[in-house]
């Protein structure tokens, strides 16, 4: 989901990383979002408005009575109000119901709009039993908190305080702004390609880079669900990029990396009985080798009796995954497909769909230069017969609109 004519309203408070608030901004913008900004005065000695205002932004000053309506003409600008960064004396402020800043008059003025707050402060202060109390207070009052990183603070301290990553924030401002379609709901997602080794360097695989299956996690995750993602081969670090590809995955989805059909298979099967809703998006090698080497295989190995030296290797058909999760599916449970084809798309999608369960299959031509692309395009088809045709567009917005058909 992009941010496009979101309005928000960003204000930063004096902590030291308030510098950072800067490539929020920018980040911010590049969404599509519409951003007014709010520097309180301890944050001006720490950075200069002049910044913003360079960009072509106005900038409100966080003095009460200088413009005596500001607040109240902020707060029906708004459609959420992001603190980042939240000093600790800012945060007890809204806890307490102060409202003698422009700040805290505008969130005072707000009740209704959604509130994130980033807290970023020494991790003494953000460990303070104060604050967490009036934290768990403020997440009654449509109050937000991103947690802080950990790391070391300005001061050498280490611990739990850092301003979280640019990323993280982006994530969950959108995920604020998100209907929580799959409150509630256990997703399951499959993403990568399986990997089936020959010997310990060889193996067998395909080109699918999982992008598609790290966006439906991402979008379950907004839409309000619980979400675990079967990683193949993807070397996921949460929160940050996979690859060299840099896509994204939010540090609340539970990640579990595999590498080969039968650690998907364990994986798989032992998930899927506490899921709801199933997104099969892997791409599942069809064949394993019958004899793996243990060790190297040499060239001396090769047959050389033959005009061209062969290596003759034997391969098993592997077990149709979506059909053995069919076979335990659960009455309420959802199984949703992906099936890439090279022709008679749509006959293939509707044979699949029958031959295996599902309740949805999505299917696209790979012939279209969608394998390890950001976009991608296909047909949905449910088990009711209805099909819909998906032009080309980006995984992650293709992401979001299946998870609303499901939902």
């Amino acid at each position: 989901m992009s941010l496009n004519n979101k309005n928000i309203l960003l204000c930063i408070t004096g902590s030291i990383s308030c510098y950072k608030s800067v490539d929020l901004y920018r980040r911010l913008k590049k969404a599509g979002a519409k951003v007014k900004i709010v520097v309180s005065s301890s944050a001006a000695k720490f950075i200069s408005p002049y910044i913003f205002e360079s960009f072509g932004e106005e900038v409100f000053e966080d003095d009460a009575f200088k413009s005596p309506l500001s607040h109240i003409d902020l707060s029906k600008f708004v459609d959420i109000i992001l603190i980042a960064p939240a000093t600790y004396n800012t945060i007890n402020k809204f806890a307490s119901g102060i409202a003698d800043t422009l700040i805290t008059l505008t969130v005072a003025a707000a009740p209704d709009k959604p509130k994130l707050i980033v807290p970023a402060m020494n991790p003494n202060m953000y460990a303070n039993k104060i604050l967490k109390e009036n934290l768990k207070k403020l997440s009654l009052f449509n109050f937000s908190v991103i947690s802080p990183a950990t790391g070391a603070a300005a001061c050498g301290d280490f611990g739990e305080g850092r301003f979280p990553e640019i990323d993280d924030i982006v994530f969950e401002v959108e995920s604020a702004l998100k209907e929580k379609r799959l409150k509630d709901k256990k997703v399951l997602v499959t993403a990568g390609a399986t990997k089936e080794y020959l010997d310990p360097i060889r193996f067998m695989s395909n080109g699918s880079s999982g992008k598609m299956g790290i966006s439906l996690a991402n979008a379950a995750l907004k839409a309000g669900a619980e979400v675990t993602l079967i990683a193949l081969n993807l070397n996921i670090d949460n929160g940050s990029s996979i690859g060299g590809c840099a896509k994204y995955v939010n540090g609340r989805i539970k990640v579990i990396n595999r590498t080969d059909f039968a650690g998907l298979k364990e994986a798989l099967l032992d998930e899927f009985k506490k899921t709801d809703i199933l997104f099969m998006a892997a791409a599942v090698s069809d064949y394993s080798f019958k004899e793996k080497s243990p060790i190297k295989i040499k060239t001396k190995d090769v047959c050389e009796t033959e005009p061209t030296p062969t290596l003759k290797i034997e391969l098993i058909q592997n077990e149709d995954l979506l059909k053995a999760v069919s076979k335990i599916k659960k009455e309420g449970q959802i199984v949703f497909g992906f099936a890439a084809e090279t022709d008679s798309v749509l006959e293939n999608g509707r044979k699949k769909l029958a031959e295996k369960s599902l309740d949805y299959i999505f299917i696209n031509d790979v012939s279209k230069d969608i394998i390890g692309s950001d976009e991608n395009e296909g047909f949905l088809i449910n088990k009711s017969g209805e099909i819909k045709n998906f032009k080309r567009e980006s995984k992650e917005s293709l992401a979001e609109k299946l998870i609303e058909e499901i939902s």
